[in-house]
């Protein structure tokens, strides 16, 4: 940040948005593989011991199936609200950038910069979340994808919370079934013009002759379908896939930025 001739000049760094994801996409990755690995192994039978506690709080009596769904249920349901609100903050500086750049906008000579940036600030907090992306999105070249998936996580995350991940008429909107959209990184090479998806353990087979095989990566979306009472619930590989498409939208996001 400088100024010069009356004017205020302030330096973008395209890389703090990305990191505005990441740093919740290491934490909560961290903690939901910690959490759900060691759930899995212990006795849930009874409620943990509290070495000193002077209270204990009765209610209803569950069986270990049942904290075990309460446990998971709350630790997936806090990582989504930490990961959506990541990318939520990072649309929002993102919608200040790109609204400041290309374009002189007057500021009183007695304001500071946090008096300059409230206006559009507060702007981007008011948005829809729709809303919001699209705003980005008209100064974006390709476009980011991620409403629908966006707002299908924040019902999860709100089946998570609300209902113990059991899903509701609230959730499907009065249909039978919550048609979940999970974003998730494809990473693929082509043999013949079909796209074959890389798996653990397996080799690349091009079917040419080809030495060398180029890898690429795009954001997709996995559907799952639950239906009305029955339990959502996502496993670690599942999480971290949705993170990792966190980070990729974070990476797309700084990359894709107009250039002053």
């Amino acid at each position: 940040m400088g100024t010069a001739k009356g004017e205020l000049r302030l330096e973008i760094n395209p890389r703090s948005l990305s990191a505005m994801i990441d740093v919740a996409v290491v934490a909560t990755s961290d903690v939901v593989n910690f959490h759900l690995h060691w759930l899995g192994q212990a006795n849930l039978d009874e409620p943990a011991p509290v070495e000193g506690a002077l209270f204990r709080f009765n209610g209803p009596e569950l069986d270990a199936a049942q904290r075990r769904a309460l446990h998971e249920s709350w630790i997936v349901g806090r990582a989504f609200q930490e990961l959506l609100r990541a990318v939520r903050q990072a649309l929002e500086e993102a919608y200040v950038i790109t609204t400041l750049l290309n374009k002189r906008h007057p500021v009183k000579s007695n304001s500071t910069i946090a008096e300059f940036l409230k206006p559009f600030q507060r702007k981007a907090a008011a948005m829809r979340f729709p809303e919001l992306l699209d705003a980005v999105n008209e100064k974006l070249d390709p476009k980011l994808n991620f409403a629908k998936s966006y707002e299908s996580l924040q019902v999860a995350r709100n089946c998570l919370e609300h209902r113990a991940g059991i899903v509701s008429t609230i959730d499907t909107h009065g249909k039978k079934q919550f048609d979940l959209q999970i974003p998730r990184m494809k990473m693929f090479y082509v043999r013949n013009s079909e796209e074959i998806e890389l798996a653990r353990g397996e080799r690349i087979d091009p079917g040419d002759e080809r030495v060398e095989v180029e890898i690429f990566s795009k954001l997709e979306v996995r559907r799952k379908s639950i239906a009305v009472g029955e339990r959502l619930m996502f496993t670690p590989a599942e999480f971290n896939e949705i993170a990792f498409a966190c980070h990729f939208l974070g990476t797309e996001l700084a990359g894709k930025l107009p250039k002053p």
